[in-house]
């Protein structure tokens, strides 16, 4: 099977495992061949619509000899137990981010995996977008000369729609609302061009969401190489995106436009970078090329498989990011600065 493409089963078939299984079907390098979920009718929409089989039960897809990886796309407290038991039968596994719900049950999954010697991946995709790849290129070759900051914005108003019935309701289930489910995805692009966080201090609100978790948050992170960064992240209004880069002699300003986020496909057509250099009023456009963040980083799960590459978002990346959104939460609950450390150690 090493030759053809990599045959993955989808778990856990919601809105996301859609998006997923539809930038797959782009692929020559990933195949989906199996599916589950505990719903019955989901089960046959989705084997239907994405030419695959479906499994009567998880223990059945994992017999499957054909299945050499499953993506999850669970509920965050749900994705434990099926890569630990995937892991157990040898299926390399990619889990959508965040990699949990816990830093404990984050930490168990790294370490299962590890054990049983399969591949983790974990989808923090924004990292992969044209504008952020080329914000890090910039970077890397001194275009910004020594940097000073970043400002990032990742809201929408998801908690708006929020009912008892849907997990992201719940504070235990999706701790810290849009800080779990939006702001970690610029939690792991900081690290990614600034390297790791130092220390974070937050605030947190519930201001108009009908649901337990807040839905106002500003997160502050300290670098370990001295700089500092915001995140600003609601799930109130309309949907932004944005990371605005720093440095002492030039700035950059990167948006994307919200409404193409699950068109990865297209999003990079529909995002915007420039440049402003010291002493210039002028924002200088920068061309970006057009690449697909969920393709990319799916055909890199098949190519894991197959031991062609290592994932670029592994255990380890995964949890360094979930652990500035702990730094936070505990931050906005005790009114102070909590270090990445502190969060690490307990």
């Amino acid at each position: 099977m090493a030759d053809g493409p990599a045959r993955v089963a989808a778990v856990g078939l919601g809105r996301w495992a859609k998006t997923l299984a539809d930038a797959i079907q782009q692929s020559a390098k990933i195949k989906i061949v199996n599916c589950f979920s505990r719903s019955e009718k989901s089960r046959q929409d989705f084997a239907q619509q994405y030419k695959c089989r479906s499994a009567k039960s998880y223990a059945d897809l994992l017999s499957d000899p054909e299945v050499e990886g499953v993506i999850v796309t669970t509920p965050n407290d749900a994705h434990g137990e099926p890569i630990f038991e995937a892991a157990a039968r040898g299926k390399a596994i990619y889990v959508d981010k965040p990699i949990a719900h816990t830093m404990a049950e984050a930490i168990k999954i790294d370490h299962a995996c590890r054990d049983a010697g399969v591949i983790l991946s974990v989808g923090h995709s924004a990292r992969r977008l044209a504008g952020n790849r080329k914000i890090k290129e910039i970077i890397d070759q001194g275009g910004l000369g020594k940097l000073v900051m970043a400002e990032c914005n990742f809201s929408n108003d998801r908690s708006l729609e929020l009912t008892p019935d849907k997990w992201r309701w719940y504070k235990d289930k999706s701790p810290g609302g849009p800080l779990i489910q939006l702001a970690v995805h610029h939690a792991d692009t900081l690290n990614y061009l600034f390297g790791p966080a130092k220390s974070v201090t937050c605030m947190a609100k519930r201001l108009y969401t009908p649901a337990e978790i807040e839905d106002v948050t500003m997160t502050i992170l300290e670098m370990e190489s001295g700089q500092l960064s915001y995140i600003g992240s609601n799930w109130a209004s309309q949907g932004i995106f944005f990371t605005n880069v720093y440095g002492m002699d030039a700035n950059l300003y990167f948006t994307v436009d919200f409404n193409f986020w699950s068109r990865s496909d297209v999003v990079d057509r529909h995002s915007q970078l420039e440049i402003q250099h010291r002493g210039s009023s002028e924002h200088k456009p920068i061309p970006l090329g057009e690449g697909d963040m969920f393709l990319e980083q799916l055909e890199e799960f098949g190519d894991c498989i197959h031991g062609k590459r290592k994932p670029e978002v592994g255990g380890k990346e995964a949890i360094a990011a979930l652990a500035v959104i702990y730094a936070a939460l505990r931050s906005a609950e005790s009114c102070r600065t909590v270090t990445i450390k502190e969060v690490m150690e307990d």
